[in-house]
C-alpha cells in the first residue's frame, strides 16, 4: 500500500507529520484518506491552476476546518437568498471515521468495506469494495455475535436517529435564509447582517458535514449528534438576531 496524492502527504508535513511512519493498518484507512476526505481547491498557490488542498492544518474536526477556511476569507459560493458566504462540505468520511468507536479500537475502512477472506488456504482482501452490510458475516460478525438481522437494525437505528435531528436543522437553514431575504429586501445594511451571515454559514457548514459524508451517522453517531445539535444552537440563535433586525425596520410578522 502506497499513497499517491500529494495533497495527503502535504496535508500530513503541513499538522508536522511523517506519513511514511505510519502502520500497515493505518494505512489500510489512509489509502482511502487520498479521496475521501473535506478539500478546497487552493487558486493562490499555483499561478493560473487550482491545487488541491485538506484544511486540516489546525485539525480534522469541523471547528478547526471552519477555522482554517474563516482565516483565509475562504467561501465556495454566496447563497442567492441570504448573500451569506458559504462553505461547501465534500465528504469527509475519513475524518468522520476518526472520530468514532470502531477507528478508536484499531478498525481500518478495508477491515468492513474489503475484509479478509481465506481462498486455498491463502489470506486476502476481498477487493470488491462495498457495503458491509452487503457481506455482513466476514465484516460485522468477525467480531460481533449478535444476528444479522439485529446488526442491520443497529446501522440504520443510528442513521436514522440523526436524520432526523438533521431535518430540524435544516427547517431552520431554509428560514434563516429567508428571513435574512426579508431583510434584505427591507434595506438592512451589511453591517447589521455580518454577525447573522456569519451565524447561516457556521450552521449550514455543520449541516452539510453531516449530510455530506458517506455513513458517517453510523461510522459516528455521537460525534455527528454533536455537530447537528451545535449547528441548530448556532442557526436558531441567528434566527432570534434576524427576528430583532426584521422588528427595527418595522416588520414584526412570520416571514
Amino acid at each position: 500500500l502506497h499513497i499517491s496524492r500529494p495533497a495527503l502527504i502535504e496535508a500530513y508535513e503541513r499538522q508536522g507529520k511523517d506519513i511514511t511512519k505510519a502502520t500497515y493498518q493505518e494505512m489500510r484507512s489512509l489509502v482511502c484518506a487520498q479521496c475521501h476526505v473535506e478539500y478546497y481547491f487552493d487558486k493562490k498557490k499555483v499561478e493560473h491552476a487550482s491545487y488541491l488542498t485538506f484544511p486540516w492544518d489546525k485539525g480534522i474536526t469541523p471547528e478547526a476546518m471552519e477555522e482554517y477556511y474563516d482565516g483565509i476569507q475562504f467561501s465556495d459560493w454566496t447563497h442567492a437568498l441570504s448573500k451569506t458566504p458559504m462553505l461547501k462540505a465534500q465528504h469527509p468520511d475519513f475524518e468522520v471515521f476518526q472520530s468514532g468507536i470502531h477507528a478508536q479500537r484499531g478498525v481500518a475502512c478495508a477491515d468492513c468495506h474489503m475484509p479478509f477472506q481465506n481462498d486455498g488456504g491463502q489470506k486476502y482482501t476481498n477487493h470488491k469494495m462495498q457495503s458491509p452490510l452487503n457481506n455482513i458475516a466476514a465484516s460485522c460478525q468477525v467480531c460481533h455475535r449478535e444476528e444479522t438481522a439485529t446488526l442491520v437494525k443497529n446501522v440504520y437505528d443510528r442513521q436514522d436517529k440523526v436524520l432526523e435531528a438533521r431535518h430540524l436543522l435544516e427547517k431552520a437553514l431554509v428560514r434563516a435564509h429567508v428571513e435574512t431575504a426579508k431583510a434584505l429586501e427591507l434595506g438592512a445594511t451589511p453591517d447589521q447582517l455580518k454577525d447573522i451571515q456569519q451565524g447561516i454559514r457556521r450552521a449550514q457548514w455543520r449541516w452539510d458535514y453531516v449530510a455530506a459524508t458517506h455513513g458517517g451517522s453510523f461510522h459516528a453517531p455521537v460525534e455527528c449528534g454533536r455537530i447537528v445539535a451545535s449547528g441548530l444552537e448556532i442557526a436558531q440563535g441567528a434566527r432570534v438576531q434576524l427576528a430583532r433586525l426584521l422588528a427595527s425596520l418595522g416588520y414584526n410578522q412570520e416571514v
